[in-house]
């Protein structure tokens, strides 16, 4: 067991990241942000400046736009996505492993995280299902 966990950690975040992920910028509406998230399939999106500065700025999920809507009772049309992200985000670099993914997300207790450049630039994501099927690749290639 030992072993494995060296090797775990041994795992790049580059190696397993989802490259070039769907994000948003801080003025689009969250309607539309909403749509995105439905026809994607995706829980969550990474917040950059605008279409071609990607530097990150926050995250936002489709549980922010939920709990703002019960708490709030937030149906504004004119709601921005930068009135419900959360800033300055919790963030991995390409040479972090799989083992300081796993205990950002676990101590955090986040299922997204948005990987960065040394320009503080969105390169990748790391989620929840992304570290799973990195974990059942690795154990499934330990036992052959």
């Amino acid at each position: 067991m030992g072993e494995n966990h060296r090797s775990l950690n041994t795992i790049k975040v580059s190696e397993f990241m989802i490259r070039d992920p769907y994000f948003i910028v801080p003025d689009e509406k969250i309607s539309a942000t909403e749509r995105l998230m439905l026809r994607k399939n995706v829980g969550g999106l990474p917040v950059v400046m605008n279409n071609k500065n990607k530097k990150i700025i926050g995250i936002i999920t489709q549980r922010d736009i939920r709990l703002a809507r019960f708490a709030a009772n937030l149906d504004s049309p004119n709601t921005q996505v930068k009135d419900l992200m959360t800033p300055e985000p919790i963030t991995l670099k390409q040479e972090d492993t799989f083992g300081d993914a796993l205990e950002k997300m676990i101590t955090k207790r986040i299922e997204r995280l948005p990987v960065i450049n040394p320009n503080n630039e969105l390169i990748g994501l790391i989620t929840k299902q992304s570290i799973l099927e990195r974990l059942f690749k690795f154990l499934k290639d330990t036992n052959t």
